[in-house]
């Protein structure tokens, strides 16, 4: 499922790449809606008016600029079809090999230099030949290069949705994400070293630093033809780095009791993060009481994933790539540049693929502010002078995606037990991992679950926002109070909770377990051997 995007801002930003544009402002691009999220910074929008005007009429008459901008005008991009088409059969009736892009070496097709501006740049007519080729050959290999071509900035991208418009049929248009059965590739097609090459090429050519973490030399475990661009530079979404906190004075001033916060104490360090602030910056790089961590929130797949930056002697520290995978953002380290998978902390493409790396998975809990102010009065707040110009105003940030049902990007498996967008509670034991349905944990209060071989016990925040799961310790439990912050076992016996663990009077601490919420979609995407509860 995707959610289409206003023709104006994605175009826009194909064409501030396509003419080389780049903000020296790079920490402050607006990214939040989303519009924004998908396509380029609405501040660089607004910089580029005279840009997304030119996209405006590029809407009306797509077609026609198509094939003046060809090397012969007089040739239509239907008569240009014709005739590859012609040669394609002629070649096979005479017993030669029939075109297979993986073979004829397309990232040919990216022959300009970064930094020349497309439009100054004219198709050769050998490219044109070999674009046509590709586009009439009838391969199952062809979609993924073609995908790409429209996908990202480069000097087909017209084409490209002219030749979409013909093929579905269809006239109104946004973007390639308007033909979604370009992105379910044939089954016998595969993720290429001919195809790493060419993306490589596509991306290098417009946006170096990001073309650099598809070095198609380096390892990778995941899908190329599903890696996209999100819209954003290396970073255009800023990072907060070691933000200051505010007390509870400071923060009276603008937080609302009903603001979501992402709430985390590690060693009696008690900090709130407020969604309203994180959804604009997606990553914070922080200490947490004396533990080096990173908060990885992608706002796509709703998962606020607390990140221990140590790994073996190295502490890691992580920005955002611009990428995405499966409707997921790529976070990179700052040591190697590979690029992670945000949702399962493991190294996805680069230097560190297949040294077997996992980071840990530290608690968090999603809650409002008034919940969790009234179980830590001692927190303070992520504050909201970040230095970057932002609304930080409630629910602005990606107000029309959290009101769809749908996602953006492409997601390749579907999952039906619920929305694609439904709400879970994710347990992580090792690499074990379950979903809980936020509703059905909050209709519950608490349930009882075995994840990875540990019985569990799960308590609903007191708001239903989410929730806080501890290992049982051979106990069965009865009923929870989450305002009151208890749980009574079936003996009624009585346990407090917190940030740490279950403790009971006789001295009992059942210790808490990583969790963290998420839509389904990532689940399934992300974590295909998980489970889900269903009660």
């Amino acid at each position: 499922m995707r959610l289409s995007l206003p023709p104006t801002v994605l175009l826009a930003a194909i064409l501030l790449v396509a003419c080389g544009g780049d903000s020296d402002d790079g920490a402050d691009r607006d990214t939040g809606s989303v519009n924004a999220a998908a396509t380029q910074s609405v501040a660089q929008v607004e910089t580029s008016e005279a840009q997304a005007d030119g996209a405006t009429s590029q809407d009306q008459s797509v077609s026609d600029q198509a094939q003046t901008e060809a090397p012969d005008p007089s040739r239509t991009s239907g008569q240009a079809a014709e005739a590859a088409a012609d040669e394609s059969e002629a070649r096979t009736a005479a017993g030669d090999e029939p075109f297979d892009p993986d073979k004829a070496n397309l990232a040919q097709l990216v022959f300009w230099d970064a930094d020349q501006s497309l439009h100054d740049v004219g198709i050769p007519d050998w490219a044109w030949h070999l674009f046509q080729q590709l586009i009439n050959s009838g391969h199952p290999g062809a979609d993924k290069y073609i995908m790409d071509l429209a996908a990202f900035s480069t000097r087909f991208v017209l084409q490209v949705i002219d030749y979409l418009r013909e093929r579905y049929d269809t006239l109104p248009f946004n973007s390639v994400y308007d033909f979604p059965d370009l992105f379910d590739f044939d089954p016998s097609d595969s993720d290429t070293e001919a195809y790493g090459e060419f993306k490589h090429r596509v991306f290098a050519s417009r946006l170096p630093e990001m073309g650099a973490f598809l070095d198609p030399s380096n390892p990778r475990v995941i899908d190329a033809r599903q890696i996209l661009w999100g819209g954003v530079l290396v970073d255009g979404i800023p990072p907060l780095e070691f933000p200051n906190q505010e007390t509870l004075a400071e923060v009276a001033r603008w937080i609302n009791d009903s603001d979501e916060v992402i709430g985390v104490s590690i060693n009696g360090d008690a900090r709130a993060y407020p969604i309203r602030i994180i959804a604009w910056h997606e990553m914070v790089n922080d200490t947490i009481g004396g533990v080096p961590v990173s908060l990885a929130y992608c706002t796509l797949c709703g998962a606020a994933v607390l990140f221990d930056g140590r790994v073996e002697g190295e502490v890691y520290r992580f920005g955002t790539s611009g990428l995405l995978y499966r409707s997921n953002k790529l976070m990179y380290d700052r040591q190697t540049n590979t690029l992670w998978n945000q949702f399962t902390g493991t190294p996805a493409w680069g230097p560190l693929v297949g040294e077997e790396i996992r980071l840990d998975v530290i608690p968090v809990v999603t809650t409002t502010w008034g919940e969790w102010l009234a179980d830590h009065p001692e927190t303070t707040v992520l504050t909201i002078r970040t230095g970057h110009r932002r609304d930080y105003g409630p629910g602005v940030a990606y107000q029309e995606y959290n009101a769809s049902p749908e996602t953006v990007f492409d997601v390749p498996i579907e999952d039906d037990r619920l929305p694609a967008k439904g709400k879970v509670f994710v347990i992580r034991i090792g690499e074990a991992i379950t979903a809980h349905p936020v509703a059905l944990l909050a209709e519950r209060t608490l349930i009882e679950d075995t994840v990875g071989g540990v019985e569990l016990v799960i308590v609903a925040t007191a708001d239903g926002a989410g929730g806080r799961a501890y290992e049982a310790g051979g106990l069965r439990f009865a009923s929870a109070d989450p305002a009151a912050r208890r749980v009574t076992d079936r003996d009624g016996g009585i346990l407090t909770l917190s940030e740490d663990a279950l403790s009971g009077p006789d001295g009992r601490s059942l210790p808490r377990v990583s969790a963290h919420n998420a839509f389904w979609f990532a689940i399934v995407n992300h974590t295909p051997d998980a489970e889900l509860f269903e009660g």
